[in-house]
């Protein structure tokens, strides 16, 4: 393989990663879809364990902690996106709409509708 094609090769395996505005592609890695469905619940898993650690050793609140992390996971990413993250590029449009149609849905279908009825 000449250094060229390799170089090519390289650049699309890593295509995934990044596209114009430097944004990860978090659908297009090369995990598979189950593979991925692995990581987030491994991830959500630990975290509804430290909640469980912070109640207490008492095996009800595995399934409290479990559903405090559902009612608050949405709440804390905006305050982590509003408030923790300082990045010199700013935050993704996509992301905030998403992230308060997460938080209050009727809202964002308001602000949708007013999108699609003024700005077509």
């Amino acid at each position: 393989m000449s250094r060229r094609r390799g170089a090519e090769e390289m650049s699309k395996e890593r295509a995934y990663i990044v596209d114009a505005r430097e944004n990860i592609v978090l659908s297009e890695s090369p995990f598979t879809s189950s593979c991925r469905e692995e990581l987030k619940q491994t991830q959500k898993h630990e975290m509804i364990c430290k909640i469980s650690q912070i109640l207490g050793p008492c095996p009800s609140n595995f399934s409290k902690a479990e559903m405090i992390f559902d009612a608050i996971r949405f709440d804390v990413a905006q305050y982590v996106i509003h408030h923790e993250y300082n990045a010199p590029c700013g935050v993704s449009a996509d992301l905030l709409l998403w992230l308060d149609s997460k938080l209050d849905p009727g809202k964002a279908e308001c602000v949708n509708s007013f999108f699609s009825k003024y700005l077509k």
